[in-house]
C-alpha cells in the first residue's frame, strides 16, 4: 500500500510539472531560409566561446524525436528533479527514460548553457542548404536517458542527456534525414555562411604533386586531391605493415600553403573511406565549402569517431580545429 503511494505522488509530480511547463512551452514553428540569404546579420562571427551541436533522433514510444544535447556544455550536478533519482525503481522506464523539464530546471539549464529564452536554435542543413530558425522560447527543454541506459540499470544525473527537442512529428526516415545532415547552434545570430556543401570529389594523384615534403618512417601509399573554390586540396596516405596509418592533408591557395594536418588512427577512431575512390556505395563522407560566415571554407569526415567528436577543419593554419558537440558517452 506504502509503495502504491509513493507511486502515484511521484507520477502527480511529473504530470503536475509537464502541465505547468507547457503553459510556458508552445509548439515551436520552423522560419525556413525559402531565399537562401541570411536576413540576420553579415557581421563575422567571434568563435570565442562558440558551441555547434549535432542532433540525436531518439525513439521516445510511438515517435521519434529530434534532440540536442547541451551536456557538453551544462555542467550542474543536479539536472533533474532529485525525486526521479530517489524514487526510480517506483516510476515507470518510459516516464523516467524521457520526460519535460520542470520549469525551475529549465532554468537553470539556460543559465548554466549562458542563453535564454529570446535566443534562437538555428539549424542549418549543410547538404540541402537549408536554415531552419525554432525560438529557444517555444521549444520544450528535456531530459533523455543515454543510449546505453536500460530498464534495469541504477541511474544518476549523470544518466540523462539534457537539451532541447524539436516539437515536430516526423517518420523515421525524415528524422534520420535530419539529423545526419544538419548542425545545430544557439544563439542571437545565425553564424552559417547559408552555403550548400558539397561531397568532396577526390581524384587519384601522385606523390610527385604533393606540395610538402613528407619526413616520416611511414610509407608512402596513395595520393589524392580536391579543389574547393580557389584552393586545391592534396591527401596522402601514409602506410604501416600495408595498412593506412595516417592522412596528411595540405591545403594551397594562390601558390601558397595554408594548412598542413595530419589525420591519425586511434582507438575507437577509423578512417572513413574516401569518396568516389574509396567507396562506391556511398560518396558523401567527406564534405566541403563555406560553412560559417566570414571564415574559411571547411571540410570534414575524415575520422569516424566511437569515443569522441567530430572535427571540423578551415583550410586555414590560423584557425584551429572546431569540434562539434556531441554528447558521445559510454
Amino acid at each position: 500500500m506504502a509503495k502504491a503511494i509513493l507511486y502515484l505522488s511521484v507520477l502527480m509530480f511529473i504530470f503536475s510539472c509537464e502541465k505547468v511547463e507547457k503553459k510556458v512551452v508552445q509548439t515551436a514553428t520552423p522560419q525556413k531560409n525559402e531565399s537562401r540569404t541570411d536576413t540576420v546579420s553579415k557581421k563575422k562571427i567571434n568563435f570565442d566561446d562558440f558551441h555547434i551541436f549535432d542532433l540525436y533522433s531518439i525513439e521516445n514510444g510511438d515517435r521519434d524525436d529530434i534532440f540536442i544535447s547541451l551536456s557538453d556544455i551544462y555542467h550542474d550536478s543536479i539536472t533533474v528533479p532529485p525525486e526521479i533519482i530517489k524514487n526510480q525503481k517506483n516510476i515507470p522506464f518510459s516516464k523516467r527514460k524521457h520526460f519535460e523539464l520542470p520549469t525551475f530546471y529549465r532554468q537553470k539549464l539556460l543559465k548554466g548553457t549562458k542563453l535564454s529564452e529570446n535566443d534562437t536554435l538555428y539549424l542549418f542543413n549543410y547538404k540541402d542548404n537549408l536554415l531552419e530558425k525554432f525560438p529557444i522560447k517555444n521549444l520544450k527543454a528535456v531530459a533523455n536517458l543515454n543510449l546505453y541506459s536500460g530498464e534495469d540499470d541504477e541511474i544518476s544525473d549523470y544518466y540523462y542527456m539534457i537539451g532541447f527537442e524539436l516539437n515536430e512529428k516526423v517518420s523515421r526516415e525524415e528524422s534520420m534525414k535530419k539529423t545526419n545532415y544538419s548542425l545545430a547552434y544557439f544563439g542571437k545570430e545565425n553564424p552559417f555562411a547559408n552555403q550548400k556543401l558539397n561531397p568532396v570529389k577526390w581524384e587519384k594523384s601522385s606523390a610527385k604533386e604533393f606540395p610538402v615534403k613528407i619526413n616520416s618512417k611511414l610509407k608512402l601509399g596513395k595520393s589524392y586531391k580536391y579543389k574547393v573554390g580557389q584552393t586545391e586540396c592534396y591527401l596522402q596516405d601514409l602506410m604501416l605493415e600495408n595498412e593506412i596509418n595516417e592522412r596528411k592533408l595540405v591545403a594551397v591557395k594562390n601558390g601558397k600553403i595554408v594548412l598542413e594536418k595530419t589525420y591519425t588512427k586511434g582507438e575507437g577512431a577509423e578512417f572513413t573511406p574516401l569518396n568516389f575512390v574509396e567507396s562506391t556505395e556511398y560518396t558523401d563522407y567527406q564534405w566541403s565549402g563555406n560553412l560559417f560566415k566570414g571564415k574559411p571554407p571547411v571540410v570534414f569526415g575524415f575520422v569516424s569517431e566511437s569515443f569522441g567528436c567530430s572535427a571540423i577543419t578551415f583550410l586555414d593554419n590560423s584557425y584551429p580545429d572546431l569540434y562539434t558537440d556531441c554528447d558521445n558517452r559510454h
